[in-house]
């Protein structure tokens, strides 16, 4: 396959730019900073020039794998009263149409056979009290995601919403917060980008061929869980 990656060198991106390479594909980064894929094009997702340019040359893609996102540890951990308008907005710009602008720029070297895979969260389908603009945006992606696949049939779109995986959002936050995460799950762990990894590129692959227009939980078993026990207000 050929496929393109946004956030190409961010944790999980990282990881599918690895097992794409290592299953013979090539692989088309999109990044602010330099990634591992065969070809970089260091664009940020608001530049539209610049992604315009990229799908001028990168010709034909079987796969479009929109791993970017906005990362803030400040937003993240910011309460309901310290949160303002703008903090969504930002977080919206970045990740709901940072993902139209690419699928935008690229849809031309779309074939009726490419597949789109886009990232939501867990928090994206059943809230959390941690990062509300983060959940908030994630939950847009879904409604996209079912939107982009009616509209672009019979291209596939689907996402993919992750559990706790261990990325650099795990930074932000105390040991023991991390720990509360790993209580969430079934499974009593984080997920790895690896497995995460994984998860997108079955659906980037033909082996997902009849599936679009859906959301695949990778948890661990959180949502099944369904008691979130902060270890701190978030008000």
């Amino acid at each position: 396959m050929k496929i393109l990656v946004t956030g190409a060198n961010g944790g999980i991106g990282s990881a599918l730019v690895q097992l794409a390479k290592s299953r013979g594909d090539y692989v088309v980064g999109v990044s602010r900073t330099p990634s591992t894929a065969h070809v970089t094009y260091q664009c940020d997702v608001l530049e539209v020039s610049c992604l315009s340019r990229a799908a001028a040359e990168v010709g034909q893609l079987d796969g479009i794998a929109a791993l970017h996102g906005h990362g803030d540890a400040a937003l993240w951990n910011k309460g309901l009263e310290e949160l303002t308008a703008d903090d969504f907005v930002e977080v919206y710009k970045v990740d709901v149409a940072g993902a139209f602008n690419v699928v935008k720029a690229f849809r031309k070297n779309l074939k009726p056979t490419s597949s789109l895979v886009f990232v939501s969260s867990t928090p994206g389908l059943v809230g959390d009290v941690y990062g509300l603009p983060y959940a908030a945006a994630k939950g847009a992606i879904v409604a996209l995601v079912k939107s982009l696949a009616k509209i672009l049939a019979p291209v596939r779109v689907n996402a993919v919403a992750f559990g706790p995986i261990e990325t650099r959002w795990t930074q932000w936050i105390a040991a023991e917060e991390v720990e509360e995460f790993k209580s969430r799950t079934l499974l009593r762990r984080m997920g790895t980008p690896a497995e995460a990894a994984e998860a997108i590129y079955w659906l980037l692959s033909p082996a997902s061929s009849y599936v679009t227009g859906q959301v695949i939980v990778v948890d661990g078993g959180e949502t099944l869980v369904g008691l979130y026990r902060p270890t701190r207000s978030r008000t």
